[in-house]
């Protein structure tokens, strides 16, 4: 068993709540869905997106706890990289994670995610976003993205080479390919975000 799956079985017993991380882990399944019917697979990169609450919290703080916590998996024959971007303007935190397998990336993403949790009121976690390709390929992603605030994935499919454009065709293949997979989605397309600076 991985690191990150038995980090994950030490988590349960202390979680205030799972419904955020029950649901992200629905797309361990559904993943299966989309390669064997649209031949997207998984590119290993994932991000969390964290929105300062408060103007005292130090997200240098964060961010160290967040790498001590991932730099723990170096003393396992786990393998992932990672960056901690800090973006002062807006008041955000990304994490961003590549790592070998989907399994890995959406564990990576639970355990930070209760982590962040424990910070309480101080800070708001906005999104987790999984990234996909067409075999694999990285040119033009094709995105999940989970709102935590909705508590459900909606689709994102920007149009390379075009400022910011998306393919509205692509994202509705993406919902019909899951649907039957208990994964969460938000149904108003109008909630449906686009993150055209994902770092």
């Amino acid at each position: 068993m991985i690191f990150f799956k038995r980090f994950i079985d030490n988590f349960d017993g202390r979680r205030k709540s799972q419904s955020d991380s029950d649901a992200i882990l629905t797309l361990s399944s559904a993943y299966i869905s989309l390669e064997t019917k649209l031949d997207l697979k998984s590119t290993g990169r994932c991000g969390i997106c964290v929105k300062k609450t408060d103007a005292e919290v130090d997200f240098n703080e964060l961010k160290l706890t967040i790498e001590n916590l991932l730099d723990a998996s170096k003393k396992t024959d786990f393998q992932l990289s990672y960056g901690v971007h800090i973006d002062t303007y807006y008041g955000y935190l990304w994490l961003i994670i590549d790592a070998k397998t989907i399994e890995d990336s959406i564990a990576c993403i639970t355990v930070v995610s209760e982590t962040l949790e424990q910070e309480g009121s101080l800070i708001q976690l906005q999104s987790a976003v999984f990234e996909f390709g067409k075999n694999g390929n990285k040119h033009q992603p094709y995105y999940l993205t989970y709102d935590y605030k909705l508590d459900k994935f909606y689709p994102f499919v920007p149009i390379i080479g075009r400022q910011k454009a998306r393919n509205n065709q692509e994202e509705m293949k993406i919902v019909k390919a899951v649907w039957d997979d208990k994964l969460p989605f938000e149904e108003d397309t109008s909630k449906w975000h686009p993150i055209w600076n994902l770092p």
